[in-house]
């Protein structure tokens, strides 16, 4: 399947899709609500797009002006798309990937780096937003949105010491929470 890239400079190419994996690809119209929000904080930042899965909001972050996109996934199909992706815009520099599980490398990442934004999009129903907003937590930085995708059917602790909810907004059986620390 294919998607477009809904924003910037890349706006309308075409992107694939992993074919039969646990990733669930972030609607276009979802995507570019999520960009719309965002507005112009996503120019010139540092974005973490984790549970990466096509790697859709990564390169929709470059498309869209941010300094640099690292994207961490551990399915090995969807990271073979990432770079395919990649190469099928045009971009060869600006992002790094980590092909790794996200449990185990946030906690190395955000020790060496800052992030101006993290996009958290695990699988559902598995409370992986939970422990990834658990890593972040332990982590006590500030200045950075943390966007979290989730089912309204899952429930999710948005109740963090360092960690404010923003908003929330629901797309069918999306939702896309926005915090800042």
């Amino acid at each position: 399947m294919l998607m477009r890239i809904t924003g910037g400079e890349l706006k309308g190419r075409k992107i694939k899709t992993p074919a039969a994996s646990s990733s669930r690809p972030l609607l276009s119209r979802v995507r570019k609500s999520l960009f719309d929000v965002l507005g112009k904080r996503i120019e010139g930042s540092s974005f973490l797009d984790l549970y990466a899965g096509s790697g859709a909001v990564g390169i929709e972050a470059l498309s869209r002006g941010a300094r640099e996109a690292v994207l961490v996934e551990k399915d090995p199909r969807c990271v073979s798309v990432i770079k395919e992706n990649l190469a099928r815009v045009g971009l060869v520099s600006g992002f790094r990937i980590y092909p790794k599980n996200v449990l185990i490398v946030l906690g190395k990442l955000l020790e060496k780096e800052t992030f101006d934004i993290i996009f958290i999009a695990p699988p559902y129903y598995k409370g992986m937003q939970n422990q990834t907003l658990d890593i972040i937590e332990k982590k006590e930085i500030y200045g950075y949105t943390v966007i979290v995708q989730h089912s309204p059917k899952e429930k999710v602790n948005f109740t963090r010491k360092n960690l404010d909810l923003r908003k929330q907004r629901e797309y069918g059986d999306t939702i896309l929470t926005f915090l800042e620390a």
